[in-house]
């Protein structure tokens, strides 16, 4: 009689530690997807800021290319004549050296 008490003791205590089990990797199942949205979540947010951030870099670089542009045009005083290309004209400015 102890013995039909204890199995049926045993297989009560099984069956509930099943149920138990069962739940629990229900639930970490539960948290697991519910991290994998979090993550993706955080991912897009992410992408969009450093997408942003690009974009803010891109218009002060073409901001501070314009700016550079119209500063050397504004300070560009000289008018361009001829280069001595060839190095034709280099020494015309000197006297013939004795023969």
């Amino acid at each position: 009689m102890n013995r039909t008490y204890s199995a049926i003791i045993a297989i009560a205590a099984l069956s509930g530690l099943a149920a138990c089990s069962q739940e629990t990797q229900d639930d970490a199942a539960r948290t697991a997807d519910l991290a994998g949205d979090d993550i993706e979540a955080n991912a897009a947010v992410v992408g969009e800021v450093i997408e942003e951030g690009a974009k803010d870099a891109a218009g002060a670089v073409s901001e501070g290319a314009a700016n550079l542009e119209q500063h050397i045009e504004e300070g560009d005083k000289e008018s361009s004549g001829p280069a001595p290309i060839l190095g034709d004209d280099l020494n015309s400015d000197k006297a013939a050296p004795n023969d």
